[in-house]
């Protein structure tokens, strides 16, 4: 019998420096931190969970493999533009920390700081069973 094989890979550099669980139908095989991980499994319909070490933060998704077949699947988070805006909001943070803000700039700021944090964090709720961008591609004899 001709064992399958599932590739998973991050997508990112900071996909790749975040640990992340791999869970294959609910049963917990390791972690993937840094470059991609191979499985061999026999050929089958499979539930692979990529899930953040914060228990409630995963994606789950079927995939079938073939014998003798190779399935590349890549995941990346979807909070591109969050990470910026918190980024942007970091370095406002510092200055207002280290410069004099006059009011009422300063109260404004924390307001709108705040009211995004809020919102994300909704989002991040509302998202959590979804929260990962899955790709799968067939490549077949690697």
């Amino acid at each position: 019998m001709v064992q399958s094989q599932i590739i998973i890979s991050p997508k990112g550099r900071l996909m790749r420096m975040v640990p992340h669980y791999l869970l294959v139908n609910g049963v917990v095989l390791g972690i993937v931190k840094g470059g991609e991980v191979h499985v061999s499994l026999p050929a089958g319909k499979y539930k692979l969970t990529i899930r953040s070490m914060y228990k409630f933060i995963e994606t789950s998704f079927e995939i079938c493999v073939s014998e003798g077949e190779s399935v590349r699947v890549f995941f990346s988070d979807r909070d591109r533009a969050w990470n910026r805006l918190f980024n942007i909001d970091l370095v406002l943070w510092i200055l207002k920390r280290l410069l004099h803000v006059p009011e009422p700039w300063g109260t404004i700021y924390e307001i709108v700081s705040n009211g995004f944090f809020i919102v994300w964090l909704l989002r991040i709720w509302i998202i959590r069973k979804h929260y990962f961008d899955i790709s799968v591609s067939r490549a077949d004899g690697v």
